[in-house]
């Protein structure tokens, strides 16, 4: 009987162990970058349970992000004692919405494909909560206009560039003058991080020509311990150890350069000036962007 040419490969590979098999995907990873029909991607992964869904595979890593990731928004938000309006793009199963949707005062607009959508609306409703369908590069009200436009790591997940750039110029016209825009997005032009091939040097000169100005530029989840721990098999104890000792080591070594996921957060000044000193924030953007590439640079260049 003739060999099955499946069980054949499967078997050879088998007998690969398995630390070769994970340092030659990450070396295949540094040297090729693999472009695909992203949309097609995320819309596959509604398949998935639970976080992984939209992070990854540990879910007790994914528990440590999502408590990060609370913090810092909301450290972010201002004094709100009015109604405050949030785009929440590529709202994902819709966690994120859920923890803004906490403030009384909050209206959130959330969007994603449909398949997400779905799955949003039936974990993450709430009446703060309008959950919209679509595309974020074609994702376009002319009637809204937002206070905060926050994305989490939608915009770098859109692989195609003009589509990338079409959903941040879409997210622009519809924040409201003097309204701010938050992305925690893994911005990455080295192939083994790069999602889309986009760096935070790109976001900041596509945010400045849309007159936007960068006010706080920095990082979460020190990168070569997110590779380590994020689709691991770890126990939550050990998770929760070395997450903790990674994000210290991020601030040691410098929060925007070793950080995966990027934090940049801009004001939309266009004619409008605001009371801050805009001098100042500049400067203090600038400032922290010079301090962090007088450091060995890594992957965002």
């Amino acid at each position: 009987m003739a060999n099955n040419p499946a069980k054949s490969g499967s078997g050879l590979s088998a007998l690969v162990p398995r630390p070769l098999k994970r340092f030659l995907g990450m070396l295949r990873r540094a040297l090729i970058y693999r472009n695909y029909d992203s949309s097609a991607y995320w819309r596959k992964r509604t398949e998935a349970q639970g976080e992984a869904r939209v992070l990854w595979r540990n879910e007790a890593y994914n528990r440590c992000y999502r408590r990060r990731q609370q913090e810092l928004i909301e450290a972010f938000l201002p004094e709100i004692d009015r109604e405050y309006r949030v785009l929440d793009i590529g709202c994902g199963v819709g966690t994120v919405a859920k923890m803004l949707a906490q403030h009384p005062l909050i209206r959130i607009d959330a969007v994603d494909f449909p398949e997400m959508i779905a799955a949003a609306r039936r974990e993450n409703s709430s009446p703060c909560i309008t959950y919209i369908a679509s595309s974020a590069e074609d994702y376009f009200d002319s009637q809204k206009r937002y206070d905060l436009v926050l994305s989490s790591a939608c915009f770098s997940a859109i692989r195609d560039i003009t589509s990338l750039r079409q959903a941040i110029r879409n997210c622009a016209a519809m924040t409201a003058p003097g309204g701010r825009m938050l992305m925690l997005d893994p911005f990455h032009r080295w192939n083994y991080l790069a999602r889309s091939k986009f760096s935070s040097r790109q976001v900041i000169a596509l945010m400045d020509s849309l007159g936007f100005t960068c006010i706080r530029k920095s990082g979460v989840l020190f990168w070569p311990y997110r590779e380590w721990l994020a689709n691991s098999d770890f126990p939550p104890e050990q998770i929760e150890k070395h997450f903790h000792r990674g994000e210290r080591l991020l601030k040691v070594l410098g929060a925007h350069l070793w950080a995966d996921y990027k934090i940049l957060e801009f004001v939309k000044v266009g004619k409008v000036r605001l009371k801050h000193d805009l001098s100042n924030i500049e400067h203090n953007c600038h400032r922290d962007t010079e301090h962090t590439e007088n450091r060995q640079p890594t992957s965002d260049n």
